[in-house]
Protein backbone atom coordinates (compact mmCIF):
# COMPACT_ATOMS: atom_id res chain seq x y z
CA UNK A 1 0.00 0.00 0.00
CA UNK A 2 1.24 3.92 -0.98
CA UNK A 3 2.41 4.88 2.18
CA UNK A 4 1.39 8.83 1.24
CA UNK A 5 -2.75 7.09 0.85
CA UNK A 6 -5.55 7.31 3.55
CA UNK A 7 -7.87 4.34 3.65
CA UNK A 8 -11.43 5.28 4.25
CA UNK A 9 -14.09 2.65 5.53
CA UNK A 10 -17.97 4.38 5.24
CA UNK A 11 -20.98 2.70 6.63
CA UNK A 12 -24.37 4.38 5.38
CA UNK A 13 -25.84 0.84 4.91
CA UNK A 14 -25.69 -2.67 5.97
CA UNK A 15 -23.02 -3.18 2.98
CA UNK A 16 -19.87 -1.56 3.43
CA UNK A 17 -17.75 0.30 1.16
CA UNK A 18 -13.87 1.05 0.78
CA UNK A 19 -12.33 3.80 -0.76
CA UNK A 20 -8.81 5.40 -1.11
CA UNK A 21 -8.44 9.23 -1.74
CA UNK A 22 -5.00 10.96 -2.07
CA UNK A 23 -4.14 13.80 0.75
CA UNK A 24 -6.04 17.07 0.65
CA UNK A 25 -4.47 20.16 2.08
CA UNK A 26 -5.94 20.75 5.95
CA UNK A 27 -6.88 23.94 4.57
CA UNK A 28 -8.99 22.81 1.93
CA UNK A 29 -10.98 20.31 4.24
CA UNK A 30 -11.72 23.38 6.96
CA UNK A 31 -13.31 25.53 4.25
CA UNK A 32 -15.11 22.55 2.86
CA UNK A 33 -16.37 22.08 6.52
CA UNK A 34 -17.38 25.43 7.13
CA UNK A 35 -19.47 25.62 3.94
CA UNK A 36 -21.59 22.83 5.11
CA UNK A 37 -23.12 24.36 9.09
CA UNK A 38 -26.05 21.47 8.87
CA UNK A 39 -23.43 18.92 9.31
CA UNK A 40 -20.97 17.78 12.13
CA UNK A 41 -18.33 15.53 11.81
CA UNK A 42 -16.66 13.52 14.87
CA UNK A 43 -13.10 12.24 14.05
CA UNK A 44 -11.94 9.91 16.10
CA UNK A 45 -8.03 8.70 15.69
CA UNK A 46 -5.95 6.38 17.66
CA UNK A 47 -4.07 8.66 20.50
CA UNK A 48 -1.49 6.72 18.92
CA UNK A 49 -1.46 8.48 15.37
CA UNK A 50 0.88 10.98 15.62
CA UNK A 51 -0.65 14.90 14.73
CA UNK A 52 -4.47 13.73 14.90
CA UNK A 53 -6.64 16.44 16.24
CA UNK A 54 -10.13 16.37 16.32
CA UNK A 55 -11.85 18.92 14.99
CA UNK A 56 -15.79 20.25 16.18
CA UNK A 57 -17.88 22.58 13.54
CA UNK A 58 -20.01 24.81 15.27
CA UNK A 59 -23.43 22.98 15.96
CA UNK A 60 -25.59 25.06 14.12
CA UNK A 61 -28.46 22.15 13.70
CA UNK A 62 -29.39 19.61 16.71
CA UNK A 63 -29.93 16.56 13.79
CA UNK A 64 -26.80 15.21 12.84
CA UNK A 65 -27.60 13.33 9.24
CA UNK A 66 -23.69 11.73 9.49
CA UNK A 67 -21.00 10.89 11.45
CA UNK A 68 -17.40 9.43 10.91
CA UNK A 69 -15.37 7.98 12.69
CA UNK A 70 -12.03 6.94 12.34
CA UNK A 71 -10.52 3.89 13.79
CA UNK A 72 -7.78 1.85 13.02
CA UNK A 73 -8.99 -0.97 14.38
CA UNK A 74 -6.66 -1.42 17.57
CA UNK A 75 -3.63 -1.79 15.29
CA UNK A 76 -0.60 0.82 15.17
CA UNK A 77 -0.85 3.16 13.06
CA UNK A 78 1.36 2.95 9.47
CA UNK A 79 2.55 5.70 8.02
CA UNK A 80 -0.63 7.86 8.63
CA UNK A 81 -2.90 5.13 7.22
CA UNK A 82 -5.75 4.71 9.12
CA UNK A 83 -9.92 3.59 8.42
CA UNK A 84 -13.22 5.79 8.92
CA UNK A 85 -16.80 4.17 9.51
CA UNK A 86 -19.87 6.24 8.39
CA UNK A 87 -23.17 5.29 10.19
CA UNK A 88 -26.26 6.55 9.84
CA UNK A 89 -28.19 7.75 13.15
CA UNK A 90 -31.41 6.72 14.49
CA UNK A 91 -33.96 9.77 14.85
CA UNK A 92 -34.84 10.52 18.45
CA UNK A 93 -38.60 11.08 19.30
CA UNK A 94 -39.89 14.24 20.49
CA UNK A 95 -43.13 14.54 21.26
CA UNK A 96 -45.54 17.89 21.34
CA UNK A 97 -44.87 20.04 24.00
CA UNK A 98 -46.72 21.24 27.07
CA UNK A 99 -47.69 24.46 25.36
CA UNK A 100 -48.23 22.30 22.22
CA UNK A 101 -50.52 19.98 23.82
CA UNK A 102 -52.56 23.14 25.53
CA UNK A 103 -54.01 24.66 21.92
CA UNK A 104 -55.53 21.31 22.28
CA UNK A 105 -56.85 21.50 25.45
CA UNK A 106 -60.33 23.44 24.69
CA UNK A 107 -60.87 22.15 21.19
CA UNK A 108 -64.33 21.19 21.16
CA UNK A 109 -63.72 18.13 19.21
CA UNK A 110 -61.37 17.25 21.82
CA UNK A 111 -63.58 18.12 24.59
CA UNK A 112 -66.51 15.68 23.51
CA UNK A 113 -63.89 12.76 22.74
CA UNK A 114 -62.87 12.83 25.92
CA UNK A 115 -66.20 13.33 27.43
CA UNK A 116 -67.06 10.25 25.83
CA UNK A 117 -64.26 8.17 26.87
CA UNK A 118 -64.94 9.06 30.39
CA UNK A 119 -68.47 8.16 29.98
CA UNK A 120 -67.76 4.92 27.92
CA UNK A 121 -65.11 3.29 30.34
CA UNK A 122 -67.56 3.94 33.49
CA UNK A 123 -70.43 2.92 31.61
CA UNK A 124 -68.50 -0.34 31.12
CA UNK A 125 -67.58 -0.79 34.04
CA UNK A 126 -70.27 -0.62 35.68
CA UNK A 127 -72.09 -2.67 32.66
CA UNK A 128 -69.18 -5.67 33.93
CA UNK A 129 -69.94 -5.05 37.71
CA UNK A 130 -73.81 -5.75 36.57
CA UNK A 131 -73.22 -9.12 34.58
CA UNK A 132 -71.21 -10.41 37.16
CA UNK A 133 -73.88 -9.71 39.53
CA UNK A 134 -76.72 -11.33 37.27
CA UNK A 135 -74.60 -14.43 36.16
CA UNK A 136 -73.71 -15.00 40.46
CA UNK A 137 -77.44 -14.89 40.88
CA UNK A 138 -78.16 -16.98 37.98
CA UNK A 139 -76.02 -19.83 38.03
CA UNK A 140 -77.35 -22.99 39.18
CA UNK A 141 -76.90 -23.23 43.06
CA UNK A 142 -76.96 -26.47 44.77
CA UNK A 143 -79.85 -26.69 46.38
CA UNK A 144 -80.15 -28.33 49.75
CA UNK A 145 -81.88 -31.47 49.54
CA UNK A 146 -85.06 -31.50 50.16
CA UNK A 147 -86.64 -32.49 53.69
CA UNK A 148 -87.91 -35.85 54.10
CA UNK A 149 -92.04 -35.75 54.36
CA UNK A 150 -94.12 -36.53 56.63
CA UNK A 151 -94.59 -40.47 56.03
CA UNK A 152 -90.99 -40.90 55.48
CA UNK A 153 -90.39 -38.90 58.73
CA UNK A 154 -92.57 -41.38 60.64
CA UNK A 155 -92.78 -43.63 62.47
CA UNK A 156 -96.28 -44.90 61.20
CA UNK A 157 -98.94 -47.09 62.86
CA UNK A 158 -101.56 -49.46 61.78
CA UNK A 159 -105.35 -49.55 62.62
CA UNK A 160 -106.80 -52.88 61.99
CA UNK A 161 -110.70 -52.26 60.53
CA UNK A 162 -111.81 -53.93 64.11
CA UNK A 163 -110.44 -50.97 66.14
CA UNK A 164 -112.69 -49.23 68.49
CA UNK A 165 -112.86 -45.47 67.81
CA UNK A 166 -113.52 -44.58 71.39
CA UNK A 167 -111.05 -46.89 72.58
CA UNK A 168 -107.89 -45.58 70.24
CA UNK A 169 -105.12 -43.21 71.21
CA UNK A 170 -101.95 -42.48 69.72
CA UNK A 171 -98.89 -40.99 70.89
CA UNK A 172 -98.32 -37.59 69.80
CA UNK A 173 -95.32 -38.15 67.83
CA UNK A 174 -96.56 -41.11 65.62
CA UNK A 175 -96.98 -39.12 62.13
CA UNK A 176 -99.09 -41.81 59.94
CA UNK A 177 -102.10 -43.87 60.71
CA UNK A 178 -102.78 -46.84 58.03
CA UNK A 179 -106.86 -47.18 58.25
CA UNK A 180 -107.69 -50.80 56.96
CA UNK A 181 -110.86 -49.95 55.05
CA UNK A 182 -112.38 -53.70 54.88
CA UNK A 183 -115.60 -52.64 53.39
CA UNK A 184 -116.05 -52.89 49.39
CA UNK A 185 -113.86 -49.84 48.59
CA UNK A 186 -116.87 -49.12 45.50
CA UNK A 187 -120.07 -48.97 47.81
CA UNK A 188 -120.47 -45.61 49.38
CA UNK A 189 -118.62 -44.82 51.93
CA UNK A 190 -121.44 -43.97 54.57
CA UNK A 191 -121.97 -47.93 54.25
CA UNK A 192 -118.72 -48.10 56.48
CA UNK A 193 -119.23 -45.80 59.61
CA UNK A 194 -116.76 -47.58 61.82
CA UNK A 195 -113.88 -47.27 58.76
CA UNK A 196 -115.11 -43.24 59.09
CA UNK A 197 -115.20 -42.97 62.72
CA UNK A 198 -111.18 -44.52 62.75
CA UNK A 199 -110.53 -41.91 60.07
CA UNK A 200 -112.00 -39.03 62.27
CA UNK A 201 -110.32 -40.19 65.52
CA UNK A 202 -106.88 -40.36 64.07
CA UNK A 203 -107.23 -37.18 62.29
CA UNK A 204 -108.31 -36.32 66.45
CA UNK A 205 -104.46 -37.25 67.14
CA UNK A 206 -102.88 -35.13 64.61
CA UNK A 207 -101.97 -38.42 62.61
CA UNK A 208 -102.64 -37.71 59.04
CA UNK A 209 -104.33 -41.40 57.58
CA UNK A 210 -103.15 -44.00 54.82
CA UNK A 211 -106.41 -45.63 54.20
CA UNK A 212 -105.87 -49.45 53.23
CA UNK A 213 -108.24 -50.68 50.52
CA UNK A 214 -108.86 -54.00 48.27
CA UNK A 215 -108.70 -52.65 44.46
CA UNK A 216 -109.70 -55.89 42.84
CA UNK A 217 -112.58 -57.28 44.79
CA UNK A 218 -115.95 -55.73 44.72
CA UNK A 219 -119.91 -57.09 44.17
CA UNK A 220 -121.38 -53.60 43.33
CA UNK A 221 -121.66 -55.09 39.71
CA UNK A 222 -121.24 -58.47 39.88
CA UNK A 223 -125.09 -59.53 39.37
CA UNK A 224 -125.47 -57.29 35.93
CA UNK A 225 -121.86 -59.11 34.97
CA UNK A 226 -123.42 -62.41 35.58
CA UNK A 227 -126.35 -61.53 33.46
CA UNK A 228 -124.69 -60.35 30.46
CA UNK A 229 -125.56 -57.05 30.31
CA UNK A 230 -123.52 -55.53 28.00
CA UNK A 231 -121.99 -52.79 29.91
CA UNK A 232 -120.89 -54.42 32.77
CA UNK A 233 -119.84 -57.52 30.93
CA UNK A 234 -116.06 -57.44 30.60
CA UNK A 235 -115.77 -56.00 34.43
CA UNK A 236 -114.74 -59.18 36.01
CA UNK A 237 -112.85 -62.42 34.31
CA UNK A 238 -114.92 -64.70 32.77
CA UNK A 239 -113.91 -67.73 30.82
CA UNK A 240 -115.65 -70.85 29.91
CA UNK A 241 -114.57 -74.21 31.15
CA UNK A 242 -112.88 -77.28 29.86
CA UNK A 243 -115.35 -79.97 28.85
CA UNK A 244 -114.06 -83.51 29.84
CA UNK A 245 -114.16 -85.98 27.08
CA UNK A 246 -115.17 -89.17 30.06
CA UNK A 247 -118.23 -88.12 31.57
CA UNK A 248 -118.64 -84.67 29.64
CA UNK A 249 -117.89 -82.73 33.05
CA UNK A 250 -116.80 -79.09 32.50
CA UNK A 251 -113.85 -78.19 34.86
CA UNK A 252 -111.60 -74.78 35.07
CA UNK A 253 -109.95 -72.92 32.10
CA UNK A 254 -106.76 -73.70 33.66
CA UNK A 255 -104.53 -75.09 36.72
CA UNK A 256 -104.64 -71.97 38.51
CA UNK A 257 -104.34 -72.00 42.48
CA UNK A 258 -105.29 -69.47 45.10
CA UNK A 259 -103.34 -68.81 47.87
CA UNK A 260 -106.15 -70.63 50.02
CA UNK A 261 -105.30 -73.97 48.11
CA UNK A 262 -108.11 -74.13 46.27
CA UNK A 263 -108.71 -73.35 42.29
CA UNK A 264 -108.83 -69.58 41.21
CA UNK A 265 -111.79 -70.22 39.40
CA UNK A 266 -115.91 -70.33 40.43
CA UNK A 267 -118.68 -71.26 38.27
CA UNK A 268 -121.77 -69.35 37.75
CA UNK A 269 -124.91 -71.01 37.15
CA UNK A 270 -126.07 -68.10 35.78
CA UNK A 271 -123.94 -67.53 32.97
CA UNK A 272 -122.63 -70.83 32.67
CA UNK A 273 -118.67 -69.87 32.94
CA UNK A 274 -116.02 -69.70 35.19
CA UNK A 275 -115.18 -66.50 36.85
CA UNK A 276 -112.04 -65.65 38.17
CA UNK A 277 -111.75 -65.67 42.01
CA UNK A 278 -108.40 -66.27 43.82
CA UNK A 279 -109.88 -64.85 47.45
CA UNK A 280 -113.79 -66.45 46.76
CA UNK A 281 -115.16 -63.10 45.68
CA UNK A 282 -115.31 -62.36 41.79
CA UNK A 283 -112.43 -60.26 40.80
CA UNK A 284 -112.45 -57.12 38.63
CA UNK A 285 -110.72 -57.27 35.09
CA UNK A 286 -108.26 -54.65 35.56
CA UNK A 287 -107.45 -54.91 31.53
CA UNK A 288 -110.89 -52.84 30.98
CA UNK A 289 -110.05 -49.59 30.60
CA UNK A 290 -113.37 -48.56 32.71
CA UNK A 291 -112.74 -50.97 35.45
CA UNK A 292 -109.38 -48.80 36.42
CA UNK A 293 -111.51 -45.35 35.98
CA UNK A 294 -113.79 -46.82 38.33
CA UNK A 295 -110.95 -47.51 40.89
CA UNK A 296 -109.73 -43.69 40.44
CA UNK A 297 -113.27 -42.73 41.16
CA UNK A 298 -112.48 -44.54 44.14
CA UNK A 299 -109.24 -42.66 45.37
CA UNK A 300 -111.04 -39.20 44.49
CA UNK A 301 -114.18 -40.42 47.02
CA UNK A 302 -111.29 -40.95 49.58
CA UNK A 303 -109.28 -37.96 49.23
CA UNK A 304 -113.04 -36.08 49.75
CA UNK A 305 -112.40 -36.64 53.19
CA UNK A 306 -110.44 -34.68 55.68
CA UNK A 307 -106.87 -35.71 56.41
CA UNK A 308 -106.73 -38.24 54.13
CA UNK A 309 -103.31 -38.40 52.64
CA UNK A 310 -102.38 -41.12 50.87
CA UNK A 311 -103.93 -44.92 49.47
CA UNK A 312 -102.75 -48.50 50.47
CA UNK A 313 -103.09 -51.15 48.49
CA UNK A 314 -103.76 -54.71 49.67
CA UNK A 315 -102.84 -57.92 47.55
CA UNK A 316 -101.45 -55.69 44.39
CA UNK A 317 -99.76 -58.71 43.37
CA UNK A 318 -102.63 -60.33 42.20
CA UNK A 319 -103.98 -57.44 39.85
CA UNK A 320 -103.68 -58.20 36.35
CA UNK A 321 -103.69 -61.89 34.78
CA UNK A 322 -102.21 -63.46 31.90
CA UNK A 323 -104.40 -62.63 28.96
CA UNK A 324 -104.02 -65.37 27.47
CA UNK A 325 -104.77 -67.67 30.25
CA UNK A 326 -102.03 -69.86 29.86
CA UNK A 327 -101.20 -72.62 32.71
CA UNK A 328 -99.23 -72.02 35.08
CA UNK A 329 -95.55 -73.77 35.76
CA UNK A 330 -94.37 -76.18 37.89
CA UNK A 331 -92.34 -74.65 40.73
CA UNK A 332 -88.39 -75.70 39.93
CA UNK A 333 -87.98 -75.53 43.88
CA UNK A 334 -90.93 -78.05 44.65
CA UNK A 335 -91.12 -79.22 48.05
CA UNK A 336 -92.15 -83.42 47.24
CA UNK A 337 -95.21 -83.28 49.93
CA UNK A 338 -96.85 -80.99 47.20
CA UNK A 339 -99.92 -81.66 44.93
CA UNK A 340 -101.41 -79.68 42.25
CA UNK A 341 -103.90 -78.37 44.00
CA UNK A 342 -101.56 -76.30 46.27
CA UNK A 343 -100.50 -73.49 46.10
CA UNK A 344 -96.59 -73.89 46.54
CA UNK A 345 -96.63 -76.35 43.70
CA UNK A 346 -96.47 -73.41 40.70
CA UNK A 347 -94.65 -70.41 40.01
CA UNK A 348 -97.21 -67.68 39.61
CA UNK A 349 -95.59 -66.08 36.92
CA UNK A 350 -99.34 -65.87 34.98
CA UNK A 351 -101.25 -64.63 38.11
CA UNK A 352 -99.16 -62.55 40.30
CA UNK A 353 -96.38 -59.24 39.92
CA UNK A 354 -97.09 -59.08 35.50
CA UNK A 355 -95.14 -56.91 33.95
CA UNK A 356 -97.71 -54.55 33.48
CA UNK A 357 -98.39 -54.35 37.03
CA UNK A 358 -96.22 -50.86 36.84
CA UNK A 359 -98.05 -49.26 34.49
CA UNK A 360 -101.36 -49.60 36.30
CA UNK A 361 -100.30 -48.23 39.13
CA UNK A 362 -98.58 -45.34 37.53
CA UNK A 363 -102.40 -44.17 36.83
CA UNK A 364 -103.56 -43.92 40.07
CA UNK A 365 -100.31 -42.39 41.37
CA UNK A 366 -101.33 -39.92 38.79
CA UNK A 367 -104.45 -39.03 40.34
CA UNK A 368 -103.11 -39.26 44.02
CA UNK A 369 -100.94 -36.37 42.40
CA UNK A 370 -103.81 -34.18 41.37
CA UNK A 371 -105.16 -34.78 45.11
CA UNK A 372 -101.92 -34.25 47.16
CA UNK A 373 -98.55 -32.93 46.46
CA UNK A 374 -96.73 -36.02 48.25
CA UNK A 375 -99.02 -38.81 45.57
CA UNK A 376 -98.44 -41.52 48.33
CA UNK A 377 -99.13 -44.69 46.93
CA UNK A 378 -98.21 -47.88 49.18
CA UNK A 379 -98.84 -51.46 48.93
CA UNK A 380 -99.81 -53.51 52.05
CA UNK A 381 -97.74 -56.44 51.36
CA UNK A 382 -94.06 -57.19 50.66
CA UNK A 383 -93.09 -56.69 47.24
CA UNK A 384 -91.64 -60.35 46.25
CA UNK A 385 -90.74 -59.30 42.56
CA UNK A 386 -89.59 -55.00 42.97
CA UNK A 387 -89.15 -55.36 38.95
CA UNK A 388 -92.88 -55.13 38.09
CA UNK A 389 -93.80 -52.30 40.44
CA UNK A 390 -91.37 -50.09 38.18
CA UNK A 391 -91.94 -47.46 35.33
CA UNK A 392 -88.53 -46.63 33.23
CA UNK A 393 -86.76 -48.08 36.08
CA UNK A 394 -88.61 -45.88 38.52
CA UNK A 395 -90.38 -47.27 41.44
CA UNK A 396 -94.02 -46.63 41.63
CA UNK A 397 -94.64 -47.29 45.18
CA UNK A 398 -93.76 -45.32 47.81
CA UNK A 399 -92.01 -47.21 51.24
CA UNK A 400 -92.52 -51.09 50.14
CA UNK A 401 -93.12 -53.20 52.90
CA UNK A 402 -90.01 -54.86 54.62
CA UNK A 403 -91.46 -57.28 57.15
CA UNK A 404 -89.61 -60.85 56.05
CA UNK A 405 -85.97 -59.35 57.43
CA UNK A 406 -86.64 -59.07 61.04
CA UNK A 407 -89.71 -61.75 61.57
CA UNK A 408 -87.77 -64.73 61.47
CA UNK A 409 -87.68 -66.68 64.52
CA UNK A 410 -83.86 -65.93 65.48
CA UNK A 411 -81.66 -63.41 63.32
CA UNK A 412 -78.69 -65.02 62.12
CA UNK A 413 -76.10 -61.72 61.13
CA UNK A 414 -74.83 -62.78 57.96
CA UNK A 415 -77.95 -63.58 56.52
CA UNK A 416 -79.74 -60.26 58.13
CA UNK A 417 -76.84 -57.93 56.43
CA UNK A 418 -77.18 -60.02 53.31
CA UNK A 419 -80.93 -59.46 52.74
CA UNK A 420 -80.31 -55.76 54.15
CA UNK A 421 -78.10 -54.95 51.37
CA UNK A 422 -79.61 -56.34 48.96
CA UNK A 423 -82.99 -54.34 49.54
CA UNK A 424 -80.70 -51.82 49.10
CA UNK A 425 -78.18 -52.27 46.50
CA UNK A 426 -80.03 -54.72 44.39
CA UNK A 427 -83.55 -53.96 44.53
CA UNK A 428 -82.70 -49.86 45.12
CA UNK A 429 -85.45 -49.55 47.63
CA UNK A 430 -84.22 -46.61 49.07
CA UNK A 431 -86.71 -45.73 51.97
CA UNK A 432 -88.67 -48.62 52.66
CA UNK A 433 -91.49 -49.01 55.48
CA UNK A 434 -90.27 -51.75 58.42
CA UNK A 435 -92.06 -54.21 60.21
CA UNK A 436 -90.35 -55.93 62.53
CA UNK A 437 -91.92 -59.21 64.50
CA UNK A 438 -89.17 -61.35 65.55
CA UNK A 439 -88.99 -61.98 69.58
CA UNK A 440 -85.14 -63.28 68.87
CA UNK A 441 -84.01 -59.93 70.37
CA UNK A 442 -85.75 -57.20 72.62
CA UNK A 443 -88.38 -54.99 71.58
CA UNK A 444 -86.16 -52.11 72.01
CA UNK A 445 -83.17 -53.87 69.93
CA UNK A 446 -85.48 -53.84 67.10
CA UNK A 447 -86.73 -50.18 67.62
CA UNK A 448 -83.24 -49.28 67.47
CA UNK A 449 -82.71 -50.91 64.01
CA UNK A 450 -85.75 -49.93 62.89
CA UNK A 451 -85.48 -46.40 63.49
CA UNK A 452 -82.15 -45.61 62.38
CA UNK A 453 -82.11 -47.86 58.98
CA UNK A 454 -83.14 -45.69 55.98
CA UNK A 455 -86.52 -46.27 55.93
CA UNK A 456 -89.53 -45.62 58.81
CA UNK A 457 -90.95 -47.79 61.52
CA UNK A 458 -94.10 -49.37 61.46
CA UNK A 459 -95.08 -49.55 65.08
CA UNK A 460 -97.80 -50.93 67.36
CA UNK A 461 -100.71 -48.14 68.14
CA UNK A 462 -99.70 -48.73 71.67
CA UNK A 463 -96.27 -47.90 71.50
CA UNK A 464 -94.36 -44.65 72.69
CA UNK A 465 -91.47 -44.12 71.09
CA UNK A 466 -88.40 -43.20 72.80
CA UNK A 467 -87.39 -39.51 72.77
CA UNK A 468 -83.69 -40.06 72.57
CA UNK A 469 -84.15 -41.84 70.15
CA UNK A 470 -86.49 -39.86 67.88
CA UNK A 471 -83.61 -37.25 68.27
CA UNK A 472 -81.13 -39.43 66.54
CA UNK A 473 -83.47 -40.32 64.17
CA UNK A 474 -84.43 -36.63 62.96
CA UNK A 475 -80.43 -36.30 63.15
CA UNK A 476 -79.29 -35.15 59.03
CA UNK A 477 -77.02 -38.90 58.94
CA UNK A 478 -80.24 -40.38 59.65
CA UNK A 479 -82.48 -38.88 57.51
CA UNK A 480 -79.93 -38.23 54.39
CA UNK A 481 -76.85 -40.36 54.77
CA UNK A 482 -75.72 -43.45 53.09
CA UNK A 483 -75.81 -46.82 54.77
CA UNK A 484 -73.03 -49.62 55.16
CA UNK A 485 -74.32 -52.61 56.60
CA UNK A 486 -71.61 -55.44 57.81
CA UNK A 487 -71.24 -58.68 59.41
CA UNK A 488 -68.75 -58.46 62.19
CA UNK A 489 -66.86 -60.46 64.73
CA UNK A 490 -67.04 -63.53 63.13
CA UNK A 491 -71.24 -62.84 62.05
CA UNK A 492 -71.96 -62.35 66.07
CA UNK A 493 -72.49 -58.71 65.38
CA UNK A 494 -74.74 -56.94 62.94
CA UNK A 495 -73.27 -53.65 62.46
CA UNK A 496 -74.51 -50.64 60.33
CA UNK A 497 -73.32 -46.88 59.89
CA UNK A 498 -74.89 -43.65 58.65
CA UNK A 499 -72.98 -40.62 57.81
CA UNK A 500 -73.69 -37.68 55.77
CA UNK A 501 -71.34 -35.00 54.85
CA UNK A 502 -70.87 -32.45 57.21
CA UNK A 503 -72.49 -33.70 60.24
CA UNK A 504 -71.30 -36.77 62.70
CA UNK A 505 -71.61 -40.25 61.66
CA UNK A 506 -73.88 -42.55 63.48
CA UNK A 507 -72.88 -46.40 64.39
CA UNK A 508 -75.37 -48.99 65.68
CA UNK A 509 -74.12 -52.56 66.52
CA UNK A 510 -76.71 -54.57 67.24
CA UNK A 511 -75.97 -58.51 69.20
CA UNK A 512 -78.46 -61.70 68.78
CA UNK A 513 -76.45 -63.86 70.20
CA UNK A 514 -76.47 -65.50 74.25
CA UNK A 515 -73.18 -63.80 74.96
CA UNK A 516 -70.79 -60.19 75.04
CA UNK A 517 -69.10 -59.91 72.03
CA UNK A 518 -66.20 -57.06 70.84
CA UNK A 519 -66.32 -55.24 68.04
CA UNK A 520 -63.35 -53.60 66.35
CA UNK A 521 -64.65 -51.44 63.81
CA UNK A 522 -61.44 -49.85 62.59
CA UNK A 523 -60.63 -53.30 61.84
CA UNK A 524 -63.62 -54.49 59.71
CA UNK A 525 -65.14 -51.74 58.64
CA UNK A 526 -63.28 -50.40 55.73
CA UNK A 527 -64.78 -46.77 56.03
CA UNK A 528 -63.33 -46.04 59.71
CA UNK A 529 -59.82 -47.63 59.30
CA UNK A 530 -58.85 -44.59 60.77
CA UNK A 531 -61.41 -44.05 63.44
CA UNK A 532 -59.65 -43.68 67.03
CA UNK A 533 -62.63 -43.66 69.22
CA UNK A 534 -66.45 -43.18 69.68
CA UNK A 535 -68.78 -41.47 71.48
CA UNK A 536 -72.20 -43.31 73.21
CA UNK A 537 -75.56 -41.88 72.53
CA UNK A 538 -78.03 -44.58 73.14
CA UNK A 539 -78.31 -47.93 74.10
CA UNK A 540 -80.88 -51.07 74.98
CA UNK A 541 -82.36 -51.62 78.48
CA UNK A 542 -80.58 -55.06 78.13
CA UNK A 543 -76.93 -53.43 77.47
CA UNK A 544 -74.99 -54.06 81.11
CA UNK A 545 -71.17 -53.31 79.49
CA UNK A 546 -70.66 -50.87 82.55
CA UNK A 547 -67.65 -48.93 81.05
CA UNK A 548 -69.99 -48.05 77.53
CA UNK A 549 -73.10 -46.89 79.52
CA UNK A 550 -72.04 -43.31 80.09
CA UNK A 551 -73.77 -41.06 77.44
CA UNK A 552 -71.74 -38.73 76.07
CA UNK A 553 -68.34 -40.43 76.76
CA UNK A 554 -65.77 -41.17 74.65
CA UNK A 555 -64.48 -44.12 73.83
CA UNK A 556 -62.07 -46.36 71.88
CA UNK A 557 -62.99 -47.78 68.92
CA UNK A 558 -61.17 -50.90 68.49
CA UNK A 559 -62.61 -52.82 71.71
CA UNK A 560 -66.65 -52.54 71.78
CA UNK A 561 -68.28 -54.46 74.01
CA UNK A 562 -71.76 -55.42 72.93
CA UNK A 563 -74.01 -57.45 75.25
CA UNK A 564 -76.02 -60.47 74.60
CA UNK A 565 -79.68 -58.89 72.98
CA UNK A 566 -78.61 -55.51 73.12
CA UNK A 567 -77.79 -52.73 70.52
CA UNK A 568 -76.03 -50.16 71.13
CA UNK A 569 -75.60 -46.72 69.03
CA UNK A 570 -72.23 -44.79 68.88
CA UNK A 571 -71.27 -41.12 67.02
CA UNK A 572 -68.02 -40.79 65.30
CA UNK A 573 -66.10 -37.88 63.44
CA UNK A 574 -65.95 -39.22 60.21
CA UNK A 575 -62.37 -38.63 58.52
CA UNK A 576 -61.87 -36.72 55.08
CA UNK A 577 -60.73 -40.07 53.39
CA UNK A 578 -64.44 -41.09 54.09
Amino acid sequence: MDKNKLELTVKTSPEVANATYKPIPEKEIEEQALSRPTSLIKVKASPQVDGADEKMLPADEEVIPEVVIFNNDGKSPQNGDTKMDFEDPKPAFVGLTKEELMLYADDPFWVRLRLFLFLAFWFLWVAMLVGAVLIIYAAPKCDPPPPRTWYQQGPLTQLPADTKPENLKLDDNIRGAIVQWNADAYEPLENNPQGLALIATATKYGADVIVQVEPAISNVWFEKSEKSDPEFDNYYIWRNGNMQTTDSSVSPPNNWVSPNNVSSWKYSDTRREYYYAPFNKPHLNFRNKVVIEQFSKVIEKFFALANVKGISLRNAAFLLVDSAFQNEEVNSNLDPDLTLTQYGFFKHSKTENLPQLGSLLQQWKDVIKNKTRTGLLMVAEDLSKVESYKVNGTLVVDMPLQSHIFSKANISVNETATSLNYTFNINAIEWPLWEAKTSAVPKDVLDIITYLLPGAPLINRTDVPAPVLLKIRHSPSIMRGICGVYSLSNNTILAFLRVTPGSPGILVAVNPTDSTQIANFPEEIPLLTNLQDVTVRYYSHSYNETTFKDVGAKRGASAVPVTGKSAIVLEYVPKKEE
